[in-house]
């Protein structure tokens, strides 16, 4: 009798605890994103908690509910904040020891310690987080702390992750030669660390991201560096077992060519692209140009031609990734012009576009009209010798040869930086100024410069400003502001982890209004792995036509010439300026730039260490990021970052000295960089 109501209770019990667990789990489902009913209505979006609110406000991010929507792809519904993350180069170097002497890279010498060596001068020996200006790469310590800094602060409010390469030390201690097989272990080390971060976690399935990272290719990835071959290669299928689960599998074939691909962030609506910048890099010595169809990067501009095409076809929009920024101070002119055109003329549905490299914290406008002349100005005998065309300076051959150089020391202690930003603003920032003061109807040119400069179908009289026309020729009216800022686009440079100067990253928020809007279902297109499919057959098929005469250099023929595929059309005329010219879905609101400050992470944490804390104690404590500055700081307007707001920025920048001192402090990282 006893045992049966032992029974009857256990049974009782065990069942009770079976509804509670039941209960919990159904209550934990329905909280969940996936299983929300669908309903746009302000009363779904999630109210923003008075404490998440301080947390975003501190960290400097614009408080705003996030939004919900149907993803096109999977039918289940997704937050989205409006925010991305981009960062790049961050070089870790697993031989940076703490107390190594700085001189020596940060890499422990034989024999005496580095302390005796120094004769006991701290200030030669490398902190455990890094020293700026310093020379030396990443400390394993800084990557990780780095990435623990984002994963607790930033993690929950973005999208997606834009990582632009360079995930290796230099190749500059000829004592500690980097090898093949330890730049494949550290790239597979740093990408394990992304994918631990942002994977879901709530799910078995790799791919399964809750927030999309999109890796791109930097001329330390690969071995030796600064070279890379059109694959398939050892080192792109590397690559692809390497970050297989960032890739999109229906790309598969085409990233083991050359390592660029697309990815689908919010399916139907927005795109990143990853370019493999290295094919168009004049520092690269197995690539030439972008002419003949046998180089890298011609077919790559192929590709992304056609892949435009299919974004624009589906109204859906996309930023441009890479490691190396796009300008002739990194690319080969042919393969730069043809990019920059590429960029201008999909300016209805390219946002921007985002790169590393030179550790720099800057913008650079690039005109696509210009750009376009450049290409039909170049007859086919010049065309293939353009860095030494009669456009260009003859003594700029010896520049080539520096910037070349360079590419091998960049990332390395700062030299001529200074130098090189006001290279910037005179070249790029002061044209600019030139441009829209013309533009200005009330402006009359008081010098000869300014007035060679004009069209050429309209004088104005130095002396009175009286407008006179050529002989017999149609009088043009003068470019309009709005004219000259739809030609344009921006390549945005970004600041690094590896302490070049201090480390930084940026966090990026854009217009989420009305997302829910004219929803583009995928079943309304072909799949993506039926275009790509479809597009290497095309590829192929173009490069197969008349391959051999293409490889010669191009002597002028007669006859019609076959159109250059690598060279886009203009932009229909039907087709709107896209976000990056008019505020609109997608468009560029703000950035957040973090940065931390070594300097002083180095006192706190040795000050925790003298106050009795353990090591990992006052490392926890010191190391952090902060916000060095956003864009509601001067010079930038704070209301939005579109191609115009660049712009004026840059006329700013040449008329106010105090502001272009700011501007150089911040692309220095606050670091308080100096030529010597």
């Amino acid at each position: 009798m006893v045992s049966d109501k032992r029974r009857s209770y256990t049974l009782l019990v065990g069942t009770l605890i079976v509804s509670l667990c039941g209960l919990y789990t159904i209550s934990k489902f329905d909280n969940h994103d996936l299983f929300k009913e669908t309903n746009y209505s302000n009363n779904e979006n999630e109210n923003v908690s008075e404490l998440l609110k301080e947390k975003l406000t501190l960290s400097g991010l614009t408080v705003r509910d996030p939004v919900y929507i149907k993803d096109a792809k999977t039918n289940n519904l997704r937050k989205i904040h409006g925010r991305f993350l981009h960062i790049t180069d961050i070089h870790p170097d697993r031989y940076y020891k703490e107390n190594a002497p700085i001189d020596n890279l940060c890499h422990p010498l034989g024999g005496k310690s580095s302390i005796e060596e120094n004769n006991g001068d701290v200030n030669y020996l490398a902190p455990r987080f890094g020293r700026a200006m310093s020379g030396c790469d990443s400390s394993v310590d800084l990557m990780e702390y780095t990435l623990n800094w984002i994963n607790e602060t930033l993690r929950d409010h973005i999208d997606f992750v834009i990582w632009t390469g360079d995930n290796i030390r230099h190749d500059n201690d000829r004592q500690i030669p980097r090898t093949e097989s330890q730049i494949f272990e550290m790239n597979e080390i740093v990408s394990g660390k992304f994918r631990d971060i942002f994977e879901n976690k709530r799910t078995i399935d790799p791919r399964d991201f809750d927030i999309e990272v999109v890796p791109s290719l930097g001329n330390n990835d690969v071995f030796p560096h600064n070279m890379f071959s059109l694959g398939p290669t050892l080192q792109t299928r590397e690559m692809f077992k390497i970050w297989d689960v960032f890739i999109p599998q229906e790309q598969r074939r085409w990233f083991d060519r050359g390592v660029t691909y697309l990815k689908e962030i919010i399916p139907g609506k927005l795109a990143v692209i990853s370019i493999n910048t290295l094919y168009l890099y004049k520092a690269n010595p197995l690539v030439d140009d972008c002419n003949s169809k046998k180089e890298p990067g011609y077919q790559l501009l192929l590709w992304l031609g056609y892949t435009l095409e299919e974004l624009r076809q589906r109204n859906m929009k996309v930023w441009l990734s890479g490691h190396v920024p796009p300008i002739l101070k990194n690319f080969d002119k042919s393969c730069c012009d043809k990019f920059t055109l590429w960029t201008h003329e999909y300016r209805d549905i390219i946002v921007g576009g985002v790169y590393g490299h030179m550790n720099m914290d800057h913008f650079i406008p690039i005109d696509g009209e210009k750009a376009r002349k450049d290409l039909e100005s170049m007859e086919d005998e010049t065309y293939w010798f353009d860095e030494l065309s009669e456009k260009q300076d003859p003594l700029d051959i010896y520049e080539l040869a520096e910037d070349a150089s360079d590419a091998h020391s960049m990332g390395a202690k700062p030299i001529n930086k200074v130098s090189y930003m006001n290279k910037v603003k005179a070249e790029y920032y002061q044209e600019i100024q030139r441009e829209l003061k013309l533009a200005d109807p009330q402006f009359t040119p008081l010098d000869e410069k300014d007035f060679e400069d004009l069209d050429d179908d309209v004088e104005l009289s130095l002396a009175g400003g009286k407008k006179k026309k050529k002989k017999q020729k149609e009088k043009k009216k003068r470019p309009t502001k709005d004219e000259i800022y739809e030609k344009y686009s921006i390549v945005n440079i970004a600041g690094s982890v590896i302490p070049t100067f201090n480390p930084s990253f940026r966090i990026w928020e854009y217009n989420i209004s009305c997302i829910n809007e004219d929803t583009i279902m995928a079943n309304d297109y072909k799949p993506w792995d039926t275009f790509f499919a479809e597009l290497e057959t095309k590829i192929d098929q173009e490069l197969s036509l008349d391959v051999d005469s293409d490889s010669l250099p191009h002597i002028a023929k007669k006859g019609k010439k076959k159109p250059d595929k690598t060279i886009p059309g203009k932009k229909p005329s039907e087709y709107p300026l896209g976000p990056a010219y008019v505020e609109q879905l997608f468009s560029p609101t703000k950035f957040i730039e973090y940065f931390a400050d070594l300097k002083q992470i180095d006192k706190d944490y040795q000050s925790f260490l003298k106050a009795g804390k353990s090591k990992a104690e006052a490392a926890e404590k010191a190391f952090k990021y902060q916000i060095e500055y956003t864009s509601d700081d001067k010079p930038y307007k704070g209301k939005s970052l579109l191609v115009k707001d660049f712009l004026d920025i840059a006329v700013e920048l040449c008329d106010d000295d105090n502001e272009w001192s700011t501007f150089l402090d911040k692309a220095f990282i606050s670091s308080g960089y100096k030529d010597d």
